[in-house]
């Protein structure tokens, strides 16, 4: 099984501030990635090489669903990262977690229109009810699309991910089962990521308003 960090999920509560935030930090703008209809909420992309960067925000043009993400991302007081991604075979993948007694919500059939009006179509796979919260990963499948780190502007080259969570062992076996090798440390719940940029390091951090926030 061949599973590879796909992105990471930048969460702010304005698209239009986190791109200008994203301009600032790595000295490139990041493309407008488009709506996702019916959840509520919108992207800006940037490629880190092997991986790509999703800031990811309420879009003013839909509704807040009560308690749903885009509401949550309205209430952050300062951006920050909320989850990641892993792109695989996802039924694969659901095979291993339901061996490992762990449930997923999917694949499901996912879709967004770009800002030139391309339909985009991928699968999701989301695990659920572990204690790591998004600390665990959902899963991809880009299916027919190019994957969107090959075709929105380069902010930098990832370099690491840590992620911090109280039963650490756990985590780490399970990423294991999956192929997936990620340092994993015991603590308070977090994310970390660090991108070497034309301007140095950059290190993007979850926050304790984001570390809350789960994506099932």
């Amino acid at each position: 099984m061949n599973s590879r960090i796909d992105h990471f999920m930048y969460a702010v509560p304005s698209l239009d501030a986190g791109i200008q935030w994203a301009a600032d930090t790595f000295g490139v703008e990041p493309a407008y990635g488009g709506e996702h209809i019916g959840l509520g909420t919108r992207n800006a992309l940037l490629s880190l090489g092997s991986t790509y960067l999703e800031i990811i925000a309420p879009d003013p043009a839909q509704a807040l669903t009560p308690g749903g993400m885009a509401e949550k991302f309205s209430q952050l007081t300062a951006g920050g990262l909320v989850t990641w991604a892993a792109e695989g075979n996802l039924p694969e993948i659901a095979e291993k977690f339901s061996n490992l007694n762990i449930n997923c919500n999917g694949p499901n059939r996912t879709q967004r229109q770009t800002a030139e009006g391309e339909l985009l179509v991928w699968d999701l796979l989301f695990p659920y009810g572990t204690e790591h919260g998004a600390r665990m990963p959902f899963f991809i499948d880009w299916l027919a699309c190019t994957n969107p780190r090959e075709t929105t502007p380069m902010g930098g080259d990832f370099r690491s991910l840590s992620i911090t969570t109280p039963d650490a062992e756990h985590l780490r076996s399970t990423m294991a089962a999956i192929d997936l090798d990620v340092e994993v440390s015991s603590g308070e719940p977090s994310l970390a990521v660090a991108v070497e940029t034309g301007r140095g390091e950059v290190l993007l951090l979850s926050t304790p308003e984001t570390s809350t926030i789960t994506m099932r």
